[in-house]
């Protein structure tokens, strides 16, 4: 059975699982397309600057896991903006990814405009990151129709490696799956307030909102990969993009959980992430480390202190120098308050009294060991050893029956599988047993 202070051990280290797996993974945001000199000679759709960037915005979310919503309210607005204006194509753009007309995409630089999401990328498309799109391109180069002028090789053809791979061979998209739906029963927000930023016929940098909300019904829409990365925005500008966003996160179970991008006002329900806020926030984004910033969007490299659970009360038998994270409940003051533990294994110099003359007693060397311990027996006759290896903790992390051993053997222990750090070792007869302290570097 567990004791208390070891179940209070495995939650700490369970809770550390639960926020490294998360509920967002990442936020991807991946340069589409760069426009150039060629592609700004179309006058159907609008003036598309030269050196205009096409962003996609994909919220890549933990298996089981389904987007409800992204939101802004009164403590953390909805913020998209850039320090230039945003590109709506003016024949044919949307306010939302699956408002596109499929058939337009081939049309001026209808592919390029700019639009929310919900996943798809038009009426018969999922968006999906240019790497991942199994079937080449329908909207570059001599696919496109053109625009004004009818520019040789077509429009969309800019090869620029900051788009990685070019448009004319891979443009992101995928057909519907059966079963799908793009996006299920989507809710579209109320008010003029997306409109005025993109909508076909607006120019704008700046889109913040405290009063917005689009979203899908239960169980709201997934990725169309694997991967589950959802398509959540296309944005085209020549300017710098940034935004924070706040969304709605459905699990398995059903259970909505709030994400937003700014850890204060803080409301029942919010917990915030550094995923999303672009640029992204950097710090320690390891939990095991001490330095951990749960609201880090991306690491720096300020991880620098691991975290060593442990009793730091020195008037505990086995108080614990290496440990930089108090457990009061691994605390052991004596036989009767020992929190339920095995005083034996947590403070052998307290818990175990001199043994009796023929009882194993052996030296164990090197302390401090690295892969391999040896045991030095000064039993007086052949004796059944039996060893045991325990973390500080309680908990058994080797077990080894050395069978019948000769007298003035030195059997060794393998010791490669163990993590550095500081260990019981317990050594029996099956009648009586001695206990060693040992460190492993």
């Amino acid at each position: 059975m567990r004791t208390p202070a070891l179940l209070l051990f495995l939650s700490a280290a369970g809770a550390m699982q639960v926020r490294a797996q998360g509920d967002i993974e990442n936020v991807i945001v991946e340069t589409y397309y760069v426009s150039d000199a060629n592609d700004a000679t179309d006058t159907i759709g609008g003036a598309l600057a030269e050196g205009s960037r096409t962003y996609r915005v994909f919220l890549d979310l933990g298996a089981g896991r389904s987007l409800r919503a992204v939101y802004g309210n009164a403590d953390h607005p909805l913020i998209i903006t850039s320090t230039a204006d945003f590109f709506n194509n003016l024949d044919r753009g949307k306010l939302f990814g699956h408002e596109v007309t499929n058939g337009a995409l081939d049309e001026n630089t209808v592919a390029l405009d700019s639009w929310l999401s919900m996943g798809a990328a038009s009426n018969q498309k999922f968006g999906v990151l240019k790497q991942d799109d199994p079937d080449g391109s329908i909207v570059g180069g001599t696919h496109n129709d053109g625009g004004s002028g009818h520019v040789p090789g077509g429009l969309l053809a800019n090869a620029h490696p900051d788009a990685g791979i070019p448009l004319t061979e891979q443009d992101g998209l995928v057909p519907v799956g059966a079963g799908s739906a793009l996006p299920p029963s989507f809710v579209p927000p109320a008010g003029p307030e997306l409109e005025h930023v993109f909508g076909d016929s607006t120019l704008a940098s700046s889109f913040v909102s405290h009063d917005v909300r689009f979203s899908c019904s239960t169980p709201g829409t997934v990725g169309p990969t694997a991967d589950n990365r959802i398509l959540i925005a296309q944005l085209t500008t020549a300017g710098t993009l940034s935004f924070q966003l706040n969304i709605e996160v459905q699990r398995a179970d059903g259970t909505v959980l709030k994400y937003v991008a700014d850890d204060t006002l803080l409301q029942p329900g919010e917990t915030p992430s550094g995923f999303l806020t672009y640029p992204p926030q950097c710090g320690c984004t390891d939990p095991n480390y001490l330095e951990y910033d749960g609201t880090a969007g991306c690491d720096d490299g300020s991880c620098h202190t691991p975290i060593v659970f442990g009793c730091m009360d020195p008037a505990a038998c086995n108080y614990d120098t290496a440990a930089n994270f108090n457990v009061p409940q691994l605390c052991c003051y004596g036989p009767d308050s020992c929190n339920g533990l095995d005083i034996a294994i947590v403070c052998p110099d307290a818990g175990i009294d001199d043994v009796a003359s023929d009882a194993v007693a052996p030296e164990i060397f090197p302390n401090p060991a690295h892969d391999r311990l040896f045991l030095r027996m000064q039993a007086t006759h052949p004796t059944r050893t039996l060893v045991s290896v325990h973390d500080l903790a309680g908990r058994t992390m080797l077990t080894v029956d050395l069978g019948m051993v000769p007298v003035d053997a030195t059997p060794a222990i393998d010791l490669a599988g163990l993590s550095p750090g500081a260990y019981v070792v317990r050594v029996g007869d099956g009648r009586t047993q001695a206990a060693v302290r040992l460190i492993k570097d």
